[in-house]
């Protein structure tokens, strides 16, 4: 029985790797040294206004709030409801914003690719911004918590605005010319396959408890 689980165990685990290898190698290969979208950066500058401008620096600015909001507030709501389920939720989330931007600083550092105005002078960016442009944070987190959210309910009511506020977010990086379109498709892909893989692992992790717990009282 120990050698099935502890099998059973490793296969999760390289599977586990493997999704994650197959991530870092698709969202690596997306942003090697790759400049394509200059031209509707440039696009995007010269149509820059300071509502729209007001606009994209508040939904970039909601990215990070929203993606740490979400499993706080599903946290207290459980405390006050005494719900275990949403205190299960909770920490699926917080788990998948955390595996994002994991994912997303190794990738940063592996790649290491200059910010559009660093390698077009004629660029500006309207927000301070650090590390490698390759992949976007805030839209990894953006993802992160819309897939959490979307596999936690599965209801499209939930899925559609969600997956809207993320776009949003992804695009508003674009306006605000702090990274390439690139940068935002391999931010996108980081965080959906992040909460993916936490939400099969959560649900391996819960299967297995329910196996052990149902082996024991057998025994019992």
């Amino acid at each position: 029985m120990v050698n099935q689980t502890l099998l059973f165990f490793m296969k999760k685990i390289l599977c586990i790797i493997t999704v994650m290898a197959f991530t870092m190698s698709t969202t690596t290969l997306l942003g090697q040294k790759t400049y394509s979208g200059i031209t509707y950066l440039h696009k995007l500058q010269d149509k820059r206004t300071d509502s729209k401008t007001s606009f994209n620096k508040f939904l970039s600015g909601t990215a990070t709030p929203v993606s740490l909001g979400t499993p706080l507030t599903l946290w207290v709501a459980g405390m006050i409801d005494k719900n275990s389920t949403l205190k299960k939720q909770a920490l699926f989330t917080l788990e998948s914003f955390a595996f994002s931007q994991a994912l997303t600083f190794a990738t940063k550092s592996i790649v290491n690719k200059p910010r559009p105005h660093e390698y077009d002078p004629t660029l500006i960016a309207l927000k301070n911004a650090k590390n490698g442009s390759f992949p976007s944070g805030h839209t990894a987190e953006a993802f992160a918590t819309a897939t959490s959210l979307t596999l936690m309910t599965h209801k499209w009511y939930v899925a559609v605005p969600a997956y809207t506020w993320a776009t949003l977010v992804g695009q508003s990086r674009l306006y605000l010319g702090v990274h390439y379109p690139s940068d935002v498709i391999g931010g996108a892909i980081t965080g959906i396959g992040s909460a993916w893989l936490s939400y099969k692992l959560n649900k391996w992790m819960h299967h297995s408890k329910k196996k052990t717990e149902s082996t024991e009282e057998h025994h019992g």
